[in-house]
Parts: structure tokens; C-alpha cells; sequence
């Protein structure tokens, strides 16, 4: 599984902006492309981005994180592969507002048991 931790690039203990998503959108495509050579796309394994470290998080960094990591998926595989991120360790619970982020980008959000979040692909495939 590939692991992204947002820490170790952004030392800030609050992300709030756009900006500071951006500044992380080259190592969020490497993510993917390493993701992708170890076959995890293949697997329908999720990447991982790690808020450990990170105290809290607002509404516009984690929309401009999911806009890069869909727009980076939608690149590298060409519109057509999974796109599975894990949120681990999120600083703030889930939220409505979260909610209608992973809707806005056409994916779907869930917290799961180890209290990480789960965004999938909700885009209706034709089979």
C-alpha cells in the first residue's frame, strides 16, 4: 500500500488552504505513480495520505487535496482505473461537509473502524 505523509511535507499543524494542498500535488502524484508500478492500482488497493502529526484540517485543503488526487488518478490511468484514497488519521471527525466534498468529485465517503476515511469511486461504470 503507498503511503503519503502530509507532516513530513507541510509542517503546519493546521491545513486551511488551497495552497497548502498544492504544495503537496507533486509528491500526491508520485503516490500514485509509485502506487501504480507496485501494481496497488491493479489490486484496487487504496493510497494512503496520512494526517498524523497534523492537528486540524479545513473543508478547502481537503477539497483541493481530493481534486488533485482525481485529477492525478484520471491522468495516470487514463479516466478508466479505481480511485481509492485512505485519509489515515484524520484530525477532525467526519463531517457533512466532507461529505459533500467526496460527492462534489463524484466519490463517496465513509469512516471506517480504525476511524481513517475511505473515499471510493462512485462514478456508475458501464459493464
Amino acid at each position: 500500500m503507498s503511503t503519503l505523509r502530509v507532516h513530513d511535507i507541510l509542517h503546519d499543524r493546521v491545513l486551511v488552504s488551497r495552497e497548502s494542498a498544492r504544495v503537496i500535488e507533486d509528491a500526491v502524484a508520485e503516490l500514485i505513480r509509485q502506487g501504480r508500478a507496485d501494481g496497488d492500482a491493479a489490486r484496487n488497493e487504496p493510497f494512503t495520505i496520512d494526517f498524523d502529526g497534523v492537528g486540524g484540517v479545513a473543508p478547502s485543503f481537503v477539497d483541493e487535496l481530493v481534486l488533485i488526487f482525481v485529477s492525478q488518478c484520471d491522468i495516470m490511468c487514463g479516466g478508466t482505473g479505481p480511485r481509492r484514497l485512505v485519509i489515515a488519521n484524520p484530525p477532525t471527525r467526519l463531517s457533512s461537509k466532507f461529505e459533500a466534498i467526496a460527492r462534489g468529485h463524484h466519490m463517496s465517503i465513509e469512516a471506517q473502524s480504525d476511524g481513517s476515511w475511505l473515499l471510493a469511486d462512485a462514478r456508475k461504470t458501464d459493464t
